[in-house]
């Protein structure tokens, strides 16, 4: 479990920022965090779905950046894949900038991959016969 300030922070260390360095960093972090959070949730699901646990129906809403908000997702989707998706997102207008934000935002989608356990018998019918 991470808050949305963890989060921020470790997206802010890859591209040498901190929360106040760039207004708009601060004003949109919130909706590109939101985001990614819908893009992350069929993982954070499987994970849940491997460990028995209930899975969720949506992403939780991202209103602020703070140590108060905590997002309760495994941390290798919070500390380990949301930072890179996050820098991406940051990224994403500076035209110098380009590629760096396809290989975060590529790290972003193989760090899910990574978390989300591979599901047994996936498309199979379990018959030894099949």
């Amino acid at each position: 479990m991470a808050t949305t300030q963890k989060i921020f922070d470790l997206a802010a260390a890859i591209l040498f920022e901190s929360k106040g360095g760039d207004a708009d960093f601060d004003k949109y972090a919130p909706l590109f965090l939101e985001q990614l959070l819908m893009e992350a949730l069929p993982y954070e699901n499987q994970i849940r779905e491997y460990q028995g646990r209930e899975r969720l129906e949506t992403a939780p809403e991202v209103t602020t950046i703070d140590d108060q908000t905590e997002i309760d997702w495994d941390d290798r989707i919070t500390r380990g894949a949301l930072p890179h998706g996050l820098a991406s997102k940051f990224m994403g207008d500076d035209n110098n900038k380009k590629a760096e934000a396809v290989i975060e935002y590529n790290k972003f989608l193989q760090a899910l991959e990574e978390a989300a356990p591979a599901i047994p018998y996936y498309g199979e019918s379990g018959d030894d016969d099949a």
